[in-house]
């Protein structure tokens, strides 16, 4: 998932802000490897193995971040913890506890979304790039929530934050070239 990206050999063009940064295939391959724990072997194959329809700009990744973060936020305020009991509440996760996780959870979707599309604005910054991080971050960390684990089987979770840690590798080697 990555904005106009052409591969020559090893080297790899990053449009952010308007300016094109060349960076190093394996530099990308490192940063995901040691953000996701894979080996640099595992990290290399799934990068190769990332279809290209899911390399996009990022206006575009942006945009259905927002989505998927608007669809989380309704999701929390349709649920309804005074005239219904859920199957999911548990004594680890109660109803309001568990409404305050997605809302939560689609909120950060929705800030890391805009910051996606920050960066593909002429007017983004390497302090645009660092936010991105963050937000990065922040959303990996989320995905630990007890409703995130009980909606979500592990490898739909380990997806999502291989598919934030490709995006995060690719910004770090960003940032470390300039």
């Amino acid at each position: 998932m990555n904005i106009k990206n052409a591969i020559i050999g090893t080297i790899v063009t990053i449009v952010i802000g308007g300016t094109a940064y060349t960076v190093s295939q394996s530099d990308i391959i490192k940063n995901f490897a040691d953000d996701t724990g894979l080996t640099q072997e595992q990290a290399e194959q799934y990068i190769k193995n990332i279809p290209e329809e899911q390399l996009a700009p990022w206006d575009e990744i942006g945009s259905e971040v927002i989505e998927e973060g608007q669809e989380m936020i309704e999701t929390a305020n349709e649920i309804d913890c005074v005239n219904y009991e859920y199957e999911w509440e548990s004594s680890t996760m109660s109803c309001p506890e568990a409404k305050a996780q997605i809302n939560k959870f689609g909120k950060t979707e929705v800030l890391l979304g805009q910051s996606y599309i920050k960066l593909s604005l002429d007017s983004a910054s390497m302090n645009d790039v660092k936010e991105t991080i963050r937000l990065i971050d922040e959303l990996n960390s989320y995905l630990q929530f007890e409703v995130v684990r009980v909606s979500l089987n592990q490898s739909e979770i380990d997806e999502i934050r291989n598919l934030n840690s490709y995006n995060k590798a690719i910004l770090k080697t960003v940032l470390e070239s300039n």
